[in-house]
């Protein structure tokens, strides 16, 4: 029979007293996952006062940590997600995510099996493929605020006082639930090996370490890096999960595109001609395109099109596909297919049979 001892009541009271509530809720839930095997109505009593109002933090009681010589804010907390565009995942990515959500959304149902959901996890990847909006997404998923990192307010040129801020935001983001967001990690969590470093440098590491490994499962940590390689083998294993971020497949492309008018057909040739562009580099086109919509009174085709073609590269390798899109951008500026022909050098009925895949949506690459 499991028995609840000293030492779990202990804990539970200095976790009390230091004002840490998640610690209390993570260790409430431990004791109750006990007492459920010897008296089934206590634990769910004591379950019940674990709602998510009562883990709210008090705004009043826990002023948000700032920098104690500029006294400015060492995190930028957003309270009410709200994105500007719904993301498109990869499948993998999609699954990864959704995986978080479900266990953090069972977390009860996990504790009491004495497993605990998804703590820390690692997005690693290039700049403008989507790890931050990952964070944004997760955090509006799981109803809870973001807390990001404002690394140029952290990183003071006292490292002393850098490795004070850094101890202030994690101690300020374990108080509540919330998501904790430490973009550019590898600015934090470099490798302890360089002999360039100064040890107050490799003590910070090595304290960052330790808090990643005492963040309560009550919140979630996400660190975001662009450069995998230089972080310090010791972080790997501190996060329960890491997952690759790449540059947008055209499938991908072609969706995000489709979702805000774009033709059909139009989309899937454009997306081949942005393969190798970041999904913030796409979406900086989108938005391009739209404006000069409205402000000139053009088709969203037409604009977006416009867009892709100037930022097209390695033009020889689309050839079929950079002819079709240059044959549909003639004929929105109401070109006719005789004058296109002669113009691309290029046959009539080619023109003719671009022309109707493309009022059909359906724009071959031959």
């Amino acid at each position: 029979m499991v028995e609840i001892t000293i030492e779990d009541l202990c804990g539970l009271v200095q976790q009390g007293v230091k004002g840490n509530a998640s610690s209390v809720a993570l260790l409430t839930r431990r004791l109750a996952s006990k007492l459920k095997k010897t008296d089934e109505a206590a634990a769910a009593r004591i379950a019940a006062l674990l709602t998510p109002e009562s883990m709210v933090r008090d705004m009043s009681l826990t002023p948000a940590p700032v920098d104690m010589d500029s006294r400015n804010a060492l995190l930028r907390e957003t309270t009410r997600i709200i994105l500007e565009v719904e993301p498109e995942w990869p499948e993998p990515i999609l699954k990864f995510l959704s995986g978080v959500v479900r266990e953090r959304a069972a977390a009860s149902r996990l504790l009491e099996a004495g497993l605990e959901p998804i703590r820390a996890c690692l997005f690693k990847g290039p700049p403008g493929v989507g790890k931050t909006l990952a964070a944004c997404w997760l955090a509006r998923e799981l109803q809870l605020p973001l807390l990001t990192l404002d690394l140029a307010t952290v990183m003071s040129s006292l490292l002393g006082k850098t490795g004070t801020n850094i101890r202030a935001v994690i101690d300020y983001a374990k108080s509540f639930p919330c998501v904790l967001l430490l973009d550019e990690f590898d600015a934090i969590a470099k490798k302890r090996d360089d002999d360039r470093d100064v040890g107050e440098l490799k003590r910070l590491v090595t304290a960052l370490l330790q808090a990643i490994d005492e963040w309560p499962s009550t919140s979630l940590l996400v660190a975001a890096t662009n450069h995998p390689d230089m972080l310090d083998p010791a972080v790997w294993r501190r996060f329960d999960a890491s997952i690759d971020f790449d540059m947008p497949a055209a499938a991908v492309i072609t969706r995000l595109l489709s979702k805000d008018g774009v033709t059909a057909g139009l989309a899937e040739g454009i997306a081949k001609m942005l393969v190798g562009q970041s999904y913030a580099v796409v979406q900086q086109m989108l938005i391009r395109a739209k404006k000069a919509s409205v402000l000139d009174e053009r088709d969203l085709d037409q604009t977006i099109l416009e867009i892709a073609l100037d930022s097209a590269t390695n033009e020889d390798a689309l050839a079929p596909t950079m002819r079709n899109m240059r044959i549909i951008q003639l004929w929105l500026r109401g070109a006719s297919q005789r004058k296109i022909a002669e113009e691309l050098d290029i046959t009539h009925p080619t023109v003719g049979r671009v022309i109707k895949d493309f009022k059909s949506g359906d724009i071959k690459n031959g």
